[in-house]
């Protein structure tokens, strides 16, 4: 072992100059990944290498103010883009749009709404949702996989009324007693050689037509209602569930059809409410065509013919013409042509006729031609009966996909035999029909009817004026020994014949009303039925009839003229 001291560092002279402080190495941060990397921060030196840092107090103020001019010209043009992509010519800009396009400006909302005011939530999710919805569009028409005809909106995926019908329609105006009953004057033309005419009054009765006890039709939105459907389009409902306003109870009915234990029918509900669409009742499901409806061939064609577009002395126009636009539809060019043949089949069939009104039928031909044009785009196959209307039950099943007499209550899970009301005067009066050119049998109501046996439908039941003539099949109010008993309850008889409006007489009423009302007992029987308002859609006056529901022994009412 050395006994050698351990080297020690050799001490600093004072001469020595100070050693130098070290200087940390900065280690270069890792680089940045992810969108910051790729597209922030590029933008951000961008930004600073193109603008140029003020160096004086002016060039600051100039910067601040061209950056709000900039950024208030770039917020007013999204603004101005957002409104423009909800509009009417944005939305129809695709050829696929064509036949929505052609209905809105025939329909009611025309320059009224646009697009976006009844098929877009006003909310910034609404507005989302519809432009992801509408990319989803856009991505079919590019790649051609749309659908033909364009299927119609379900009402699921529709904004609720609460936030687009009513704000301009305002539910409490059209319940109650405030809500107008409306009078309906309809021409019809019969398919015939004569196109025979027929004019139909009937009186819609919307509000609750002046009895605390009366439910108008607007009632469907004003009391919490829910359906089911298997169907998309919404033409089948399986069963229906509310609360019934007058007692406070829920009531609840189902389809025949979706039957299959009637002694526990409860099941069945159930079973619909959790497989099937759900949905609340509101104003499209009635209204689901306000604002793209196309009018069926034949309603067009009678509006043309009572005009004079069409002119009724021409031979089955009316059959020609709504055949020639009921389709099938093969093409624009190939259909006009079939049109354009009309004066050729009345030169065929009807010579006389097409020599002394060649003006006529050019005129007729021409308008059918403008008909055409408007209500069919064969190349989408869209035009009359391509989208059912639910409103009414004309035009479709409408009304009558709930009150067809085939939707049973059921009660402690039990079916029973208790319906929904499908009687005609459910939701109007009795249609009175009439016309110069009205059948025989309308002209004279006392015309002789053989009683009809038991079981059978009379032939003419769907006559306007049956309602009055139905005296001639039985000879006392319970039907016994006659058809009426099959159906009708010796109640339902009584709830007219004890009113005394039977006196008055209803045939051809709309144009002799006058006469009826000056009888005895005229003015108190017709306010059996009739509100002073019904009157009042055409006299524009004082009118009344008496009050709401009177009887024969009521105070005489004052009629103003």
């Amino acid at each position: 072992m050395s006994d050698d001291p351990e080297p020690r560092d050799p001490v600093p002279d004072a001469t020595d100059p100070a050693p130098e402080p070290s200087v940390p190495v900065e280690t270069p941060a890792p680089p940045r990944r992810g969108f910051r990397a790729r597209v922030v921060d590029p933008f951000v030196a961008l930004v600073r290498r193109w603008t140029p840092r003020p160096k004086t107090v002016g060039g600051a103020l100039a910067l601040i103010f061209g950056t709000l001019v900039v950024g208030a010209a770039v917020t007013l043009g999204g603004i101005e883009v957002v409104h423009y992509s909800e509009s009417v010519p944005f939305c129809t800009l695709c050829h696929t749009m064509e036949p929505q396009d052609k209905s809105y400006h025939s329909s009611p909302h025309a320059g009224v709404a646009t697009c976006g005011d009844c098929h877009v939530t006003p909310t910034v999710a609404g507005f989302v949702k519809a432009k992801l919805e509408g990319t989803r569009e856009l991505k079919n028409l590019v790649f051609n996989t749309y659908p033909i005809p364009i299927p119609p909106i379900e009402h699921a995926k529709m904004p609720k009324s609460d936030d687009t019908c009513t704000n301009c329609h305002q539910v409490s105006s059209l319940g109650g007693d405030l809500g107008p009953n409306r009078l309906v004057l309809r021409t019809t033309y019969a398919d015939d050689e004569y196109n025979t005419r027929k004019d139909l009054a009937v009186v819609l009765r919307p509000a609750n037509a002046g009895s605390p006890d009366a439910l108008g039709v607007h009632w469907h939105i004003e009391t919490p209602l829910e359906y089911t459907t298997s169907d998309p389009r919404e033409q089948t409902i399986d069963s229906i569930v509310y609360t019934d306003p007058k007692t406070g109870r829920e009531r609840t009915f189902i389809a025949v059809g979706k039957i299959r234990d009637s002694n526990n029918a409860a099941l069945d509900v159930q079973r619909m409410r959790e497989n099937d669409h759900v949905i609340t009742m509101s104003c499209i499901s009635c209204h689901n065509r306000v604002g793209h409806d196309i009018v069926s061939a034949d309603n067009a064609v009678d509006d043309a013919l009572a005009l004079g577009k069409l002119d009724p002395t021409l031979p089955f126009l009316k059959k020609k013409a709504v055949d020639l636009l009921d389709g099938p539809w093969t093409s624009t060019e190939v259909d006009l042509a079939q049109i354009a043949e009309l004066p050729n089949y009345y030169a065929a069939e009807y010579p006389l006729v097409a020599d002394k009104k060649a003006e006529q039928i050019q005129k007729s031909t021409d308008e059918l031609t403008a008909m055409y044009q408007e209500l069919v785009t064969a190349h989408m196959e869209t035009g009359p009966g391509t989208y059912p209307n639910n409103l009414g039950h004309q035009a479709g099943t409408g009304c009558f996909r709930c009150h067809d007499g085939a939707h049973y209550e059921v009660v402690d899970k039990v079916v029973t035999k208790t319906t929904i009301p499908s009687t005609c005067d459910t939701c109007h009066t009795f249609p009175q029909l009439t016309g110069p050119e009205a059948p025989p049998e309308a002209q004279e109501i006392s015309a002789i009817m053989e009683p009809v046996p038991l079981g059978q439908r009379p032939a003419d039941h769907n006559e306007g004026l049956f309602a009055f003539d139905h005296a001639k099949l039985t000879t006392s109010l319970d039907g016994v020994g006659t058809s009426c008993g099959t159906c009708h309850k010796p109640s339902y008889c009584v709830d007219c014949h004890d009113s005394g409006a039977i006196n008055v007489h209803h045939d051809e009423m709309l144009y002799s009303h006058a006469a009826s009302m000056r009888l005895a007992n005229g003015p108190k029987a017709c306010a059996v039925c009739h509100q002073p308002n019904y009157c009042a859609q055409c006299h524009k006056g004082d009118a009344r009839l008496g009050p709401s529901n009177s009887r024969l022994d009521a105070s005489t009412a004052e009629v103003g003229r």
